[in-house]
Parts: structure tokens; C-alpha cells; sequence
């Protein structure tokens, strides 16, 4: 590919190779919409400048699927190239003050405190207790923002339940969460027992559904009447509580809300599901001593809480 139009590259052509990178990754525009939380024609907006930027064509759509042109794989391996320089070049600056200057970024994804059995605050602390110099960010994001910051270098760590499993990342399984539906005590179904109930009826009344969730991930492969769409469980929460939506919510996240009678579980013996949470890390990142030391730390907790339950 003719290095033709790229004289300088601004914030804007970053932006723009990121998209274009996680459309890649994606296997394709559709894929891609979730994770980006865009249109498809925001995201073919980005990818038609990108083309007109570099006078190139990138990408074919049609009856075959999407498929990259020889110019478009080449700059998607010097873009993965970029972004992993760019970290490399990040990390060597927040050195210069020697080894209190070092850095690890972990992510995680929203409202997991609750859960008794989750590491993440357990294995902060044994490594805080074995690398106290290292400075820690932790940054709560969606799912699919997650893996994405991984593949990125942004961050190096991140603690999920992923619902696909990308190529370019590793996932170490840790532990399971239950999910359950629930409706709030104003809803017109809280007061139905579960004997008169059915999944037709539930199925058609307004539900929540989760933005990063593909529609082949619904649970149990029900159809629900999706007539809101929200990224966290704090925003789910939120919807359910006006009484105008069902929802899918951790058990441990709404255990406070159904013990003081705010809120119930729907046919959780039929509807209830088990979601696998993952440590994700970038396959091929160069060794990072508080990386190493931050994964021994999250396998220590988890086997220190195991044994506690």
C-alpha cells in the first residue's frame, strides 16, 4: 500500500483505524455494531473517510461477507503494530521516574461488589501487599469495551462475562453468576404466581435488553419484547424499577431489592442462567512484571475464597 496520503497522523486518524481495527476483529460491520455501540451507517461514514484519507479501498461487502482487500489487511497489521507501539511508548514514559512510576490498568465489568465470591478486590490486595510502588487503574466498562481496550493495550487485565471470544485474547475462566428476570413490585406481573404465568405472556411484555448482547446470546433463545436497550446493570435496574419493563439482573446484584420486597424473580426454576466470567489478557504482550504478579495474586484470592464457601 502507497504511503500516499498519511503526511501526519492526528487524534482523528486514530480514531478512525481503532473503528476500523474492531470492525476487523469483528469479522465484520454488523458484528461491529454492538461493540462500538453505532449505527451502520456511522460505521461505514468512518470507514469511507479512512478510504478517502488513504486512496485506497479497504474492505468488500456483499453476498460473499465482509472481506478485506490486500491495501485493508496491510493496514490492519501496521495499525496493530501503531497501537502496540503506542502502549510500548506510553508505558517507557510513565517509567522515567524510575520503578514507583510503574503502571498496571485492570478493568472490570459494572456492579460486582455484591458478589461474595468475586476476586477482584481480594487479589488488589495481595498484590498491593507484594508491589505497593505500582500504580493501579481500575476502569469499569461494558463487556465488549473491555475486550476491545485489551486488544488495544489500553488496558492490560480485564475481568468479565464475555459473551464471544475474540481471537488476539486469552480467557482464563474464574467463577459463575446467576442471572435471573425480574420484575419491581409495581409491575403487573409481581403479583402472579409463578403457576400463572407463561413464557408466551412474559415474552411479550417490555423487557430490557443488554446492547452488547448479540442476537443470537438470548437467554434460553427466547424472543422478548425488547423495547429498551441499556449497557449496565445499574441502568437495567433502573428501567425495571419503573415498574414498566422486565429484566435480567445478577441474583446477588437484586438480593437486597427482593428481600425487602421490591422487586421478584420471574420463573427463575425456567428462566434463570448461569453467565462464565473470564480474566482476558492480550495473547503475544510483551512480559510485564505486575502483570504477572497481578494474575498469581487474582489465582491466590480465588483460591483463598473457594475454600471459604
Amino acid at each position: 500500500m502507497e504511503a500516499n496520503v498519511l503526511g501526519s497522523l492526528s487524534d482523528i486518524d486514530l480514531r478512525m483505524l481503532r473503528v476500523f481495527c474492531t470492525i476487523v476483529d469483528a469479522g465484520g460491520f454488523t458484528a461491529a455494531q454492538a461493540r462500538l455501540n453505532t449505527s451502520l451507517s456511522r460505521l461505514s461514514v468512518v470507514v469511507r473517510d479512512l478510504e478517502e484519507r488513504l486512496g485506497c479501498s479497504l474492505c468488500r461487502r456483499g453476498s460473499s461477507g465482509f472481506q478485506l482487500t490486500e491495501e485493508g489487511l496491510e493496514l490492519f497489521d501496521a495499525a496493530q503494530l501503531l497501537f502496540r507501539d503506542i502502549e510500548r511508548f506510553r508505558q517507557q514514559a510513565n517509567q522515567l521516574g524510575g520503578p514507583a512510576r510503574d503502571h498496571l490498568q485492570i478493568g472490570n465489568v459494572d456492579s460486582m461488589l455484591s458478589l461474595s465470591y468475586a476476586p477482584l478486590p481480594l487479589a488488589i490486595n495481595l498484590f498491593r501487599q507484594r508491589l505497593p510502588e505500582v500504580r493501579l487503574g481500575l476502569h469499569i466498562l461494558r463487556p465488549d469495551e473491555l475486550e476491545q481496550a485489551v486488544l488495544d493495550e489500553r488496558l492490560h487485565l480485564a475481568i468479565g462475562a464475555f459473551h464471544h471470544q475474540l481471537s488476539g485474547l486469552r480467557y482464563q475462566p474464574l467463577f459463575e453468576e446467576e442471572q435471573n428476570l425480574y420484575c419491581a413490585a409495581g409491575h403487573p406481573l409481581f403479583q402472579r404466581s409463578d403457576t400463572d404465568l407463561n413464557l408466551e405472556e412474559i415474552c411479550n411484555t417490555p423487557y430490557v435488553g443488554r446492547g452488547y448482547m448479540a442476537e443470537n446470546q438470548r437467554p434460553h433463545g427466547l424472543y422478548f419484547l425488547q423495547s429498551a436497550t441499556v449497557y449496565t446493570m445499574e441502568a437495567i435496574a433502573t428501567l425495571v424499577f419503573s415498574d414498566s419493563y422486565l429484566g435480567y439482573l445478577p441474583s446477588h446484584y437484586a438480593a437486597n431489592w427482593v428481600a425487602r420486597g421490591q422487586m421478584r424473580a420471574l420463573l427463575p426454576q425456567r428462566l434463570a442462567y448461569r453467565s462464565t466470567f473470564h480474566c482476558i489478557t492480550r495473547q503475544g504482550q510483551e512480559p510485564k512484571a505486575a502483570l504477572t504478579c497481578f494474575l498469581q495474586a487474582l489465582e491466590q484470592a480465588q483460591q483463598q475464597l473457594a475454600q471459604g464457601r
